[in-house]
Formats: structure tokens, C-alpha cells, sequence
């Protein structure tokens, strides 16, 4: 008996507690919390997709409208963030991406491409007949081109500029052309069998390699990169581990020889060579043949 009044007693104090309006409220309030969070819970895993996400697809180096086609065979979005013109890179061709590829993104994420432009800007050549490599080069390079394939003839003007051609054809100063077209450039040898010493390449990342050969009155020749180049910013980190014709005190090479470069990101492949170089004109006649070394 005494278990059963107990039992009655509990059940109506609980009772009394629940039927108070302030306490009711409170239980309503939380009711209706709980509530909102969980339906909130439930429509941020259907909008994010939650755990459902999938890798940004390579979209470097495709025409945009194949870009295009690729961006919807992975349910994402694509924008055209930016428009530029690079002279080396194809025409609507996308030459940048965010976020990269490889990037872990939920579907329909909006990938920002940047395109290479279909019409390149035109600018006029500047007449560079008669300046010396060095200034010709600062002059090209200022206006917004670049040295292209240097061949050399007998004139007494070493060095000198004698004629200038954009694809095979005698570059007229005030034509207009794409800017960054390369400009051939035909100089003089002298007359008495000159000759340019071997550069020192070993350690140099591309660009300044490339302007020590064309300083040395060279062409640069093939470019390889090894296993550890993989993307675009790779190759702009690499640096020279190997040239042929290889660099040797005093040695000397005709005007326009060809210059191989090798390239890495591994340190240890590149040796460590301290002399240094000279890409100063020598004249063969003047000379002693015991002191310098003629590489054909």
C-alpha cells in the first residue's frame, strides 16, 4: 500500500510540475530548438552534399569550350574570371585555374578559369638595324617582343644588327605584329674569324640562362627537364644541371652555335662549379692557340 501511494504521489507531483504554465514554456522552447536544429542539420547535409565531394578536374591547356563540356561531366560550375594574351599559348585555350586540379570540391563549385585571348594585341616593330645585340635586345624586350633565332654573316660591324625578320620575312620598323612575337636577327661576325666564349649556365633557372646564351651571341637549343618537373611552376623553378657544349675555361665557340640546357628540381643533380665565365667576343688571331680551347 504504502509502494502505491507512493507511486501516486510521484505521478501527481509529476503532473503538477509539467501543467505549470512557466515550466510548459520552457519544455515548448526546447521542443521547438530542438526541432529547428535538427531540420537545419538536415538541409545543410542535402545543400553541401555532405562527404560528397570529388576531384577538380585538369582544365589547363583544353580550348574552353572543351573546358566547358568537362565542367558539366563533373557537375560543376565554370566562370570566366580574366582574359589575356599569351603569344606561345593556343588561342581560347584556359592557361590558369582556381582551384587547382586535383582539388577536392563539392558539386556544383563554381571553378574560375582564365582564357587566352582569340585576338592577340598587334604593336609595331621598332627598327633595331644598326644597334649592337645588347642594345637590340633591351629595345625588343622594352617594347614588348622577344629575340628570336640570331644568324651571323662577315661584317666589319661585330655584333651589330644588320637585318631583322618575323617569320621569314624582313620585320619593316612600324609594321604591326602580335606582341611577343619573337624577331630574328641577322649581325655581323667581323672579318678576322671571331669567336664568343662558352657561358656558364650551370645553377640558372631558365630565363636567365636563355639571356646569357643570347648575350653570347648563341641560340638556345633543345630544352629537357627531368622527372621531377611535372606543371607550368615547376619548370619556371627548374634550373640548369647540364649544357652542351658543356662550359670550359677559355673555350671558344662559332657565332650561333646551338646551347642544350637540362633542367631540375633536385639540387643534388646540379654541380657546383665556381669559375667564372666569359662571354666576351675573342679574336682568334690575336689569341695564343695554346691558351684557348676551339670547340666546332
Amino acid at each position: 500500500m504504502k509502494f502505491d501511494q507512493l507511486l501516486k504521489k510521484t505521478k501527481s507531483l509529476i503532473l503538477k510540475f509539467f501543467h505549470n504554465p512557466y515550466i510548459n514554456t520552457i519544455i515548448k522552447g526546447i521542443a521547438a530548438f530542438a526541432i529547428i536544429i535538427i531540420a537545419l542539420m538536415i538541409f545543410l547535409n542535402f545543400y553541401t552534399r555532405h562527404n560528397q565531394e570529388q576531384p577538380t578536374p585538369q582544365l589547363v591547356g583544353l580550348p574552353i569550350e572543351e573546358a566547358i563540356a568537362t565542367i558539366d561531366d563533373n557537375d560543376l560550375r565554370i566562370e570566366i574570371s580574366d582574359s589575356v594574351y599569351i603569344f606561345n599559348k593556343k588561342p581560347g585555350s584556359v592557361i590558369s585555374q582556381n582551384p587547382l586540379p586535383g582539388t577536392m570540391v563539392k558539386k556544383n563549385r563554381r571553378v574560375f578559369v582564365t582564357i587566352n585571348a582569340k585576338n592577340p594585341i598587334k604593336i609595331e616593330v621598332p627598327n633595331v638595324v644598326g644597334f649592337t645585340l645588347r642594345q637590340a635586345k633591351a629595345i625588343l624586350e622594352q617594347e614588348g617582343f622577344e629575340v628570336g633565332t640570331l644568324s651571323f654573316k662577315p661584317d666589319l660591324g661585330l655584333n651589330n644588327v644588320l637585318e631583322q625578320y618575323y617569320n621569314g620575312e624582313e620585320a619593316k620598323a612600324g609594321m604591326r605584329i602580335p606582341k611577343g612575337s619573337k624577331i630574328d636577327l641577322v649581325l655581323g661576325k667581323g672579318m678576322h674569324g671571331e669567336r664568343t666564349g662558352i657561358p656558364l649556365l650551370i645553377g640558372l633557372k631558365l630565363n636567365d640562362a636563355v639571356n646569357r646564351i643570347i648575350e653570347a651571341s648563341l641560340n638556345v637549343g633543345k630544352i629537357r627537364y627531368d622527372e621531377t618537373i611535372t606543371s607550368h611552376n615547376d619548370s619556371l623553378d627548374a634550373r640548369v644541371y647540364s649544357q652542351y657544349p658543356a662550359y670550359i675555361e677559355n673555350a671558344t665557340l662559332n657565332f650561333g652555335t646551338r646551347v642544350d640546357l637540362w633542367l631540375t628540381l633536385n639540387q643534388a643533380r646540379i654541380p657546383k662549379i665556381e669559375k667564372k665565365d666569359s662571354v666576351e667576343t675573342t679574336l682568334l688571331n690575336d689569341v695564343n692557340d695554346d691558351d684557348e680551347i676551339v670547340i666546332e
